[in-house]
Formats: C-alpha cells, structure tokens, sequence
C-alpha cells in the first residue's frame, strides 16, 4: 500500500510526467467527457492521452480515484492504419498501466484490472484508439494536521 496522501492535482501531475516521457505520446489532456473535443480538436499532435475523473471515494484511510484514461490517434481516410493505430494506442495503456505498476516510489496502487475497450470517430472523425477505467489508491493522513483550519 502506497505511503504518500495524493491530491488530484498531483495525480493528473503524475500522469501527464508519464504522458511528457513517452516517446509516442504527444499531448496529453485532462477534463470531463464534453471536453475532450477540445483537446482533440486544438491540439493536432498524436497520439494523445486524455484523462476523464469518475469518482472518488474515501474507506476508512484509504483514498480510490477511478479515471478513465483515453488514447487516441488519427486513421487515414481508407482506415489503411486502422490496425496500426489500435495497436500503437493500445499499447500506450499498456505501458501506462506498467509504468505506474513498477513505479519504484511506490506512488500508487492499482486495485482494478483495467480493461481496455476501443472505440472509433469519438469527438473527430477518422479518431481511433482505447480507453480504459483504472482505479489508484493512496493512504489518506489520519490525522487533522493538513487541515487548513
């Protein structure tokens, strides 16, 4: 079980330090469902991850995000590199999943088993990729210390 209480804030910090050190990952983005169309529509750059908050829930001195992290890339008009594209974004998810697994700072804990699904024309067309839903968990301070009051 991980040591450090996490905000939000240092989670999606996390994730976008995973996004800026894959060589394949070109922008990287964070907001609700509706905004994603933004993310794919300013920034041209792809591959891209896209990270969706779904709940967070708090069990005794535990804290659970549950994100739904998206990849995503462009098809050619004729879908000739359809099955590149799945490949290359879903692979991404993997070493997404792998990178915080193996993290030797023992940041997160993964308590799901993420399942990708994929999907097509989401927000732009000719867009492809995956995504998948993960569960982190951290350790909350239990005590009132960190409160400002």
């Amino acid at each position: 079980m991980s040591i450090n209480q996490k905000s939000y804030n240092q989670v999606i910090g996390y994730l976008n330090t995973f996004a800026n050190q894959h060589l394949q990952v070109k922008t990287f983005g964070t907001g609700f469902r509706s905004e994603i169309n933004t993310t794919m529509t300013e920034d041209n750059e792809y591959p891209f991850l896209f990270v969706e908050p779904l709940s967070h829930i708090i069990n005794n001195q535990v804290q659970t995000y549950t994100l739904r992290i998206y990849c995503m890339d462009i098809k050619q008009k004729d879908n000739s590199n359809q099955t590149d594209v799945l490949s290359d974004t879903l692979q991404i998810l993997n070493d997404l999943y792998k990178y915080i697994r193996n993290d030797s700072t023992d940041n997160f804990d993964i308590v799901n088993l993420p399942q990708a699904t994929p999907n097509t024309n989401y927000g732009v067309e000719f867009c492809a990729g995956w995504f998948f839903d993960i569960q982190l968990q951290v350790i909350i301070n239990d005590t009132d210390c960190d409160i400002p009051l």
